[in-house]
């Protein structure tokens, strides 16, 4: 999805691009039509699923681990988002929330995930959370 999404930034600016950004776009190139139609309808199925998890569980989100680790030192980037990549592929928001610091001292995150077009919602049990992950007041 990101190297359709981005093509023209890599065919038009490949040496402005990060490294990983890069190496993602040039893999995704080589993706043919029928393997991305299959990741199409499997994406399709995986919005109806996690729709149905929630419908049935009478979930009002998920709450997850925002990255396998705590964030990176610097500027140079913003971590990994192997753990955002999948809310991003079914549509639904996702918001990260500080919850405290890994061993370097720097933040760590965790991230509740909502119904498709339900941000509003989830913005409500996010200001919950928050308030749950700041202790008393």
């Amino acid at each position: 999805e990101a190297g359709r999404a981005l093509a023209w930034e890599r065919l038009a600016h490949h040496d402005q691009l990060s490294p990983a950004l890069a190496a993602l776009l040039d893999a995704s190139a080589r993706i043919g039509a029928g393997r991305y139609a299959d990741a199409q309808r499997a994406a399709l199925e995986g919005r109806a699923g996690y729709a149905a998890l929630l419908a049935a569980e009478r979930l009002d989100a998920l709450l997850t681990a925002s990255a396998p680790g705590e964030a990176p030192e610097g500027l140079a980037s913003t971590g990994d988002a192997t753990f955002n990549r999948v809310w991003t592929l079914l549509g639904v928001p996702a918001l990260n929330l500080p919850a405290g610091r890994g061993p370097a001292g720097l933040p760590v995150g965790v991230q509740l995930v909502g119904a498709r077009w339900e941000d509003r919602a989830l913005l409500a049990v996010g200001r919950f959370a928050q308030a749950a992950l700041s202790g008393p007041g």
